[in-house]
């Protein structure tokens, strides 16, 4: 078993590159840079700039760890929107500028198994493994609103559309209860008229800033009110946030958890680590199918098997009874026959 795994957490404002350790279970580094994509140049260039960029960053990990990748099992990407996971397939970002990537075909170069899912779905895998949650919803708070419904360990994209869906507001046509981290930012910089990072709203609270401390109490209540009408419809009873900024819960994770009392709701252990360490466990996740595809095939070979030692019982029975009564008969003659009994 070799010892590494490779994670790719995709964002719209940086990517991050960790380095999995398998045998001890532990993320032993991390690396990241800003997403500093040029939207205004053509989305083909921009692609082929940005598989550069994922290339460079996961070489500059091998450099500071100094591992060779013979010891790499596989490299996972998590990837913001959609995937075609079962060919390695990015279907493209108009928030990163890039179209449809093969990463299997731009990653080839390191010779190992390359994997990619939804960035939200890796984060919900992550927290799967560590709470042995069966059932549960994973929020994504960032540069984008990330909800995946996890089942089993697997996101039911129906399930999560639709609570996406309920995360509406009714008569607010671009507004949600539960909202992401660069929404509030942006409510924060359009009161201030300013382009503050996402992260100062936070540091103006510690400031007594009024209007941060009001447009944070707000964005609670939302939350608070985004869980209860998804419970009202789902009653799954079970959350976890992960994304940015979950690095800032002591801002308002307390109040959210003390106003949902009997939902099990947490920050992800990992925090904005969690993408990248489900990230790791994609080749995992994918064996898991292949076992569960397995077993149902060995489980209707075993009915089936089951049936045909049933059938040659009975035929074997039947036969038995046929020789029995051969045994008996006794031929006289003349098509006469005397059957004898006990």
């Amino acid at each position: 078993m070799k010892k590494y795994n490779i994670g790719v957490d995709i964002g719209a404002s940086h990517v991050s590159c960790g380095l999995y350790n398998i045998y001890e279970k532990r993320l032993e580094h991390k690396i990241y840079l800003l997403n500093k994509m040029d939207k205004t140049i053509e989305i083909e260039k921009s692609t082929k700039k940005f598989i550069e960029i994922i290339k460079s960053l996961i070489d500059n990990l091998q450099k500071e760890c100094k591992f060779e990748f013979n010891e790499v099992s596989s490299i996972g990407l998590a990837c913001p929107g959609g995937n075609i996971k079962e060919e390695g397939i990015f279907l493209g970002s108009r928030s990163l500028n890039v179209t449809k990537i093969n990463w299997r075909i731009a990653l080839e170069k390191y010779g190992t198994k390359v994997f990619t899912e939804n960035d939200c779905t890796c984060a919900g895998i992550c927290e799967y493994y560590i709470n042995a949650w069966d059932e549960f919803v994973m929020f994504t708070l960032g540069s984008g609103l990330g909800i995946s419904y996890m089942k089993n360990g697997k996101c039911i994209s129906e399930v999560g559309w639709d609570i996406s869906k309920l995360n509406k507001r009714v008569g607010e046509k671009y507004d949600k209860y539960i909202n992401s981290f660069e929404g509030l930012s942006k409510r924060y910089n359009r009161i201030k008229n300013k382009k503050y990072a996402r992260t100062e709203i936070f540091r103006c609270i510690e400031k007594n800033d009024i209007d941060a401390k009001i447009l944070l109490q707000e964005y609670i209540r939302n939350f608070i009110g985004g869980i209860k009408k998804i419970e009202s419809v789902y009653g799954i009873g079970k959350y976890s946030i992960g994304g940015g900024m979950s690095e800032y819960d002591n801002y308002f994770f307390d109040k959210i958890k003390e106003n949902l009392p009997g939902i099990d709701i947490r920050i992800a252990k990992y925090k904005n680590d969690s993408g990248i360490i489900g990230a790791t466990m994609l080749e995992y996740i994918q064996w898991n199918i292949y076992v569960r595809v397995l077993k149902r095939w060995i489980d209707k070979l075993e009915k089936i098997a089951y049936y045909i030692t049933i059938i040659l019982k009975r035929r074997a029975k039947k036969m038995n009874r046929e020789k029995e009564l051969r045994s008996k008969i006794k031929y006289r003659g003349f098509g006469c026959v005397t059957i004898t009994t006990r």
